[in-house]
């Protein structure tokens, strides 16, 4: 079967289609042929040898896919073959077929395309996870949403607006304003070009915000800060914007001095809390995992909210889907197909 193997650290054209043994699913594991694959910024980082969850080199990247069952081990007890799957793991998913432990392949949305199946899972979950399991919210509470038009980022706008809230959000360019705003966003801000504190407090008074989900490092994620309102959370699920040459060891201390850091001190003065998630270790407790996915689920259908899918590109477009995801140009999901 065809697939990328990740052999060496570099640009995108690094990711060639090689031909590689057809995997065999184990006692729980079952194998699903693939579809449609979901790219995340976790596996342009990955490619660039800049992510601590990545395995060992060689391997195949990718983290998410939607396809059908098409084998399963003897020990599986709910999938069956010919059931249409979301994939989720921590690599893999760049083939053409891919095994993982059953409660690794949750059930598909009906009402959903291919190409949202697989934008749905690792950024509605980690929206999800951010807001409801973490942040707690609650129907009275004013969300900040950095990198609202990216994946994880419209993911947070949607979930926030069906959850009753006020939803600002801030976006890197001006020709992404109009995109969250479609999605239901009261207010969008220009982080790079205005003070997204400053904006807030003129619209909405000062530290009007309750909950910030945090994407973006640096000093996106420190203005962040200024707007927090007593009591306020702030949900550390990405740190996008740190750039790494890795042949630069000063782009190496920037990136250490740009990571959020909590400081204790001025969370007791501001009565405000910071947390932060990694959906991927989730995988380490299925039975939590299979009752997210349930509850997120149902919401999604309830409230009729539908991922944003940006881009749909090839299998053999695979370098040129990182360059764009790379050049945070796209909007929503980059989506796969075979």
């Amino acid at each position: 079967m065809k697939a990328i193997l990740l052999s060496k650290h570099g640009r995108p054209e690094v990711l060639s289609l090689v031909e590689v043994a057809e995997p065999v699913p184990e006692r729980d594991q079952v194998r699903v042929r693939v579809e449609a694959i979901g790219l995340n910024y976790a596996e342009v980082l990955s490619r660039k040898g800049q992510y601590g969850w990545a395995p060992p080199l060689p391997y195949v990247p990718g983290m998410e896919a939607y396809g059908e069952v098409e084998a399963v081990g003897p020990t599986v007890g709910q999938r069956r073959r010919g059931d249409k799957v979301i994939v989720l793991g921590q690599y893999g998913s760049y083939a053409e077929k891919i095994v993982v432990p059953e409660s690794q392949a949750v059930p598909a949305l009906a009402s959903y395309t291919p190409a949202e199946n697989a934008a749905v899972a690792v950024n509605y979950l980690t929206a999800w996870v951010s807001l409801v399991e973490m942040a707690r919210l609650r129907p009275s509470d004013r969300v900040l949403v950095q990198s609202a038009a990216g994946g994880v980022g419209t993911a947070a706008v949607q979930l926030a607006k069906s959850l009753g809230c006020t939803v600002y959000g801030a976006v890197g360019s001006d020709s992404k304003l109009e995109a969250v705003r479609a999605l239901g966003a009261d207010h969008v801000i220009n982080y790079r070009t205005r003070d997204v504190a400053a904006e807030l407090s003129d619209r909405a008074g000062p530290r009007c915000v309750d909950v910030v989900v945090a994407l973006v490092a640096g000093e996106p994620y420190r203005a962040t800060l200024r707007t927090l309102a007593p009591f306020g959370r702030v949900v550390i699920a990405g740190v996008a914007g740190l750039q790494i040459d890795r042949w630069n060891p000063l782009s190496w201390w920037r990136a250490w001095r740009n990571l959020p850091r909590p400081d204790v001190r001025q969370m007791a003065v501001g009565s405000y809390g910071v947390m932060a998630t990694h959906l991927g270790y989730l995988l380490r407790w299925p039975d939590r995992l299979s009752v997210v996915w349930r509850d997120l689920s149902a919401f999604l259908d309830a409230h009729g909210i539908r991922p944003v899918v940006g881009a749909q590109l090839g299998f053999d477009r695979m370098p040129e889907a990182h360059a764009l995801m790379e050049s945070r140009a796209s909007v929503g999901k980059i989506v796969i197909h075979h």
